[in-house]
Order: C-alpha cells, then structure tokens, then sequence
C-alpha cells in the first residue's frame, strides 16, 4: 500500500487539489440554487396575491394587471401543479359571479391553463383538479 501511494503521489496531489477546488464551486452552485429558489418563492407569491387581491392604494383590482400576472404565471415551472388548481377554482369562482364582466380575464387565465398543460403533462394537471395526486399523497403518508 505504502508503495502504490508513493508511486502514484502526483497523481493523488493533483487529485486532491482538484477536490480542493471543486468543492467551493460546488457549493457555491448549491447556495445559488437555493437562493434562485428562494427568489421564484417570493416572485409566484407576490403575483398569486397581485392575481386575486385589491392593491392598498386603491382597493381596486386593475384587469390589465391582472391579465400580465396570468402571463406570467407561465414562467413558473415549479408551481405548475398549484397554479392549475389555483387557476381552476378562479375560473369557477369568476364564472358563477353574475357581477363579474371580464372575459379577457376568462381567456387569459384560459391560455395559461392551456400553456401550462401543454408544456407539463401530467395527470396531476388534468381538468380532475388533481384529486388523484392528493389521495396517492395521503396514502403515501399513511403506509
């Protein structure tokens, strides 16, 4: 053994400076990721709450804004499941007000629906409204 390391001790410095030096990257990677995460946390909650909340100022909910935060919504890749759920019990909500008059709201929240099962199938986003995928959980959890 004491042979071998001696006779590969280069190989094993050079080992063990590249170790030296990936480490630091790799951990800078993983605190980045998790700092990207934290951020896309803060930006879908800011826009779910600018979705179905008045602004402070005003006491009024803007339709256009409305409209972009439906838009934007799509670049949420990680909250897809939720945001299909979310999206579909708005729809409901919206189309059994008699009071409610915007249809560009309808066909805007309609798109991203649309987009974001197109771009993530699965049949947790299926128009069931994911029962499958709580009942599966609650099994998980109970086994």
């Amino acid at each position: 053994m004491l042979n071998w390391l001696t006779s590969n001790a280069t190989a094993l410095a050079i080992l063990l400076a590249a170790l030296t030096f990936v480490w630091p990257v790799v951990q800078f990677i993983l605190v980045r990721r998790k700092e990207q995460q934290a951020h896309e946390f803060e930006a879908f909650h800011r826009l779910i709450k600018e979705l179905v909340s008045p602004g402070p100022d005003t006491q009024f909910i803007w339709i256009d804004r409305q409209m972009a935060v439906l838009f934007e919504l799509r670049h949420f890749p990680r909250y897809y499941e939720i945001t299909v759920r979310i999206l579909d019990g708005l729809r409901e909500k919206w189309s059994a007000d008699p009071e409610f008059k915007w249809p560009r709201l309808i066909e805007e929240l309609d798109l991203t629906v649309k987009y974001i099962r197109h771009r993530k199938p699965n049949k947790s986003l299926d128009a069931s409204g994911g029962a499958p995928l709580v009942s599966s959980l609650v099994r998980r959890r109970v086994l």
